[in-house]
């Protein structure tokens, strides 16, 4: 019955939650004074979590970005002009929603590409 459930799960695609509840299984005494609805909460969670992590990686994949930049290693020096509070907007994503493009300018080896990137 308990392979059963994790088969289930994994034919209706739902990895995230098959993975929580072995994780759930193998350690019994840290779940186990957590209400049903609790624990499907967690369950529910996980299964949320990893479906945003892989979308986020299907889509970086597919953007196919030259360089494997991430905001928290973008360095705002004085001669630079990055400015944490216009770059925390942009990263926020906000003119997606509102179908802006974005043009990054500057000098030949300023960094362009690594701040598009990221």
């Amino acid at each position: 019955m308990n392979d059963l459930l994790i088969q289930q799960l994994q034919q209706l695609r739902m990895t995230g939650i098959a993975d929580m509840l072995k994780q759930q299984r193998a350690q019994p005494n840290t779940y186990c004074e957590l209400a049903f609805e609790e624990r499907l909460s967690l369950l529910v969670d996980h299964e949320m979590n990893q479906r945003r992590t892989n979308r986020i990686n299907r889509l970086r994949k597919q953007a196919r970005l030259r360089l494997n930049a991430t905001p928290e290693e973008l360095s705002y020096d004085n001669g630079r002009g990055l400015q944490k509070p216009r770059m925390a907007d942009l990263l926020n994503g906000g003119y997606l929603s509102h179908h802006q493009n974005i043009i990054v300018t500057g000098a030949t080896g300023g960094g362009k590409t690594y701040v598009a990137c990221a």
